[in-house]
């Protein structure tokens, strides 16, 4: 029995009206089916505040803390508010901020993300107190949110990369974030279609 099958079974059928669609374990090849069929992946949100409408500042703060730059966690913290529709207030910080990568704003545009409406903050103490999740996009031992609740997140830097490249990057960092959501209990995965 395939491990997809098992998981199923054990979930229910009360979990299969709410979905994750288009999130798979696979990269480029996921992109490249999304990329054919015309339809991006998109996230059902499980009952409750938020539904996407503008209003009061979230109380679940997840920051994405960039080791060298704030490339990869402005990728990161772009598909994080995107993917929770005001659910959770997603944060991007890194010690150095630089300008957006047009190949990066590009492919995140064609899943409807608009990387210019992510800011980096300098990473305070207040700010990463104020976390319930800190991920460190990259390696440092000496990062400033040691002691605090944190995933590492060693996922290349889409920066100067190619297109395909960088398509493959935002799928990696996207499966991350739905599976994040999911653990934080904003979305409940079903039986893909």
């Amino acid at each position: 029995m395939e491990p997809e099958t098992l998981l199923w079974r054990l979930l229910g059928t009360s979990l299969r009206r709410w979905a994750v669609v288009g999130m798979s374990a696979s990269g480029s090849g996921a992109a490249a089916a999304r990329d054919q069929s015309g339809t991006p992946p998109r996230l059902i949100a499980v009952p409750g505040g938020g539904h996407g409408r503008p209003g009061a500042r979230p109380a679940r703060v997840v920051v994405f803390l960039g080791v060298s730059d704030d490339a990869g966690s402005r990728v990161a913290a772009a598909l994080l508010a995107h993917r929770s529709k005001g659910r959770v207030r997603a944060v991007s910080a890194s010690p150095l901020a630089v300008g957006p990568d047009p190949a990066v704003a590009a492919a995140l545009a064609e899943l409807g993300v608009d990387l210019g409406l992510v800011a980096t903050e300098p990473p305070s103490a207040a700010l990463l107190d104020s976390a319930e999740l800190i991920v460190v996009m990259g390696y440092d031992q000496h990062h400033p949110a040691a002691g605090r609740h944190t995933e590492d997140w060693c996922i290349d830097d889409p920066r100067g990369k190619d297109a395909d490249a960088v398509r493959c990057i935002r799928d990696a960092i996207d499966r991350r974030v739905q599976r994040l959501l999911i653990r934080m209990g904003v979305a409940l995965p079903t039986r893909p279609r």
